[in-house]
């Protein structure tokens, strides 16, 4: 594990707060028709997951001062994965 434990709190942070506003928000009834998606959820699920770890990278330069290693760039993604269940069991909501 190479991120720091105070990184790692507000990434955790991010992302289930994030998830909570999606969760009160809903999803937008003109999805499919800007967007030309078949699947809304899964549309929905994919932004939200590029959000995340783009949220969390920009994050880290801003804490870091640097860019993420290949090593932190993943430790970010697999904080994002570790709420896969959450993320699909809401966004599949929508398909």
């Amino acid at each position: 594990m190479t991120l720091d434990s105070e990184f790692r709190e507000q990434t955790e942070k991010l992302i289930v707060d994030t998830l909570t506003l999606y969760q009160k928000a809903g999803a937008s009834p003109r999805i499919n028709d800007v967007w030309k998606c078949e699947n809304t959820g899964d549309f929905l699920c994919g932004f939200f997951v590029g959000e995340m770890v783009g949220s969390a990278l920009s994050a880290f330069q801003l804490f870091h001062k640097r860019e993420p290693t290949p090593d932190e760039h993943m430790e970010i993604v697999e904080i994002v994965e570790a709420h896969t269940d959450e993320i699909i069991d809401f966004f599949s909501k929508f398909n």
